[in-house]
């Protein structure tokens, strides 16, 4: 299905949301910049994507907030609005954290990226279905130090939709329909459009990216792997949650983001393939009943407000089958259990301060055991 492109001096600002195939845009984005400017497409900035301005314009903090985390200064923000609105020809920004603007706030970025109307700004917010999401939607809460279960976390996000105290920005991301109701509310219907990710080749989200910009396909799907950012495996996440039981009251979250985030986390995902008979989670029969029932709620909220739809709008309403309990067997490959210490070891040579601490892990880890990382903790 075409779509046709934004106009000349238009902005496409894709708010997300997260966990549908964000990372790998922003990455084929962020890569053909320099191609993209040769035909009077500009995206913002020097980073992957404009998550900084996004975190700004909503005031949250990024990290944590009394260990070296900190709210991001406005500037980042205004800078971003400053630059669009000079960015002669057209302009796309990319930051699933935008999906959290509330309406005030997303009427405040309508107003400062479109010089308050004299600039077409068309929104595109990118959906999967819900319970396909929430596997990889706690695994993403765990990269901020999360130590609560998967099963845990889902009653606690599913027991009380929209207003859960577990993580709170959960249901701001994936109420779906709220969020199409606030962006569509600040731009108007008319220049929103929702692209349903599913039952789709991977291909389709950047064909559709460039034919909004108006630019040839093939400089954004020829980026399309740039990215690798695969689920972790039920040993995999078990490991993270059992590793910041032990780490995380005794970080700063620099740290953090150096040895675990970045180190144990993504060199997991990244520096291996797990093998097909591994385990992956597991959302039990009740989950995907309510995920079921927020889908269809999300689906007449998005029909209702009648903006655009690319896709199978039907696909976010239907319900996940169910899978066989998996056979897991409380340990984890040993050459995942490498790959994570190496990591760690190379995230520490980037990072001179965490030195000691990674070498405090691999000390404990040595000493301990892999088996004694994921026994389970008598407390």
């Amino acid at each position: 299905m075409s779509v046709s492109p934004i106009a000349p001096d238009g902005v496409l600002l894709h708010v997300g949301v997260h966990k549908t195939g964000t990372t790998a845009i922003q990455a084929a984005l962020a890569d053909s910049r320099q191609e993209l400017a040769s035909r009077n497409v500009r995206y913002p900035g020097k980073l992957q994507a404009q998550h900084r301005a996004a975190l700004a314009l909503l005031g949250r903090p990024w990290g944590w907030n009394n260990r070296g985390g900190g709210v991001m200064d406005r500037e980042h923000f205004d800078r971003l609005a400053k630059r669009t609105r000079k960015a002669p020809g057209r302009v796309v920004i990319s930051s699933e954290f935008f999906c959290e603007a509330s309406s005030d706030q997303a009427d405040e970025v309508f107003s400062a990226l479109g010089r308050s109307g004299a600039r077409p700004v068309h929104v595109v917010v990118t959906l999967r279905n819900l319970g396909k999401l929430l596997p990889s939607s706690w695994q993403q809460y765990l990269k901020y130090g999360m130590t609560t279960s998967y099963e845990a976390w889902l009653t606690g996000v599913l027991a009380t939709p929209g207003s859960s105290k577990m993580s709170p920005t959960f249901w701001k991301r994936h109420d779906h329909g709220d969020v199409i109701r606030r962006w569509a509310g600040a731009v108007g219907p008319q220049n929103l459009t929702v692209m349903v990710l599913e039952d789709v080749p991977r291909e389709y989200m950047f064909e559709t990216f460039a034919q909004f910009l108006d630019v040839p396909t093939h400089i954004l799907t020829s980026r399309m792997e740039l990215t690798s950012n695969r689920s972790m495996t039920a040993a995999e996440a078990e490991v993270l949650v059992r590793l910041n039981k032990k780490v995380k009251k005794s970080m700063q979250w620099a740290d953090y983001v150096t040895l675990v985030r970045r180190g144990v986390a993504l060199g997991m995902v990244e520096g291996r393939e797990p093998g097909p008979s591994e385990p992956k989670l597991h959302t039990p029969d009740w989950a995907l009943d309510a995920a079921q029932q927020m889908g269809i709620k999300s689906v007449n909220t998005i029909r209702e407000s009648q903006v655009n739809v690319l896709g199978n709008l039907d696909a976010l309403r239907t319900r996940i089958a169910s899978a066989p309990v998996p056979d897991f067997t409380d340990q984890i490959p040993i050459d995942a259990a490498v790959t994570a210490i190496e990591s760690v070891i190379n995230s520490s040579r980037e990072e001179p301060s965490s030195r000691e601490l990674a070498a405090r892990l691999y000390r404990q880890t040595k000493k301990d055991g892999i088996r004694s990382l994921l026994r389970k903790d008598a407390e």
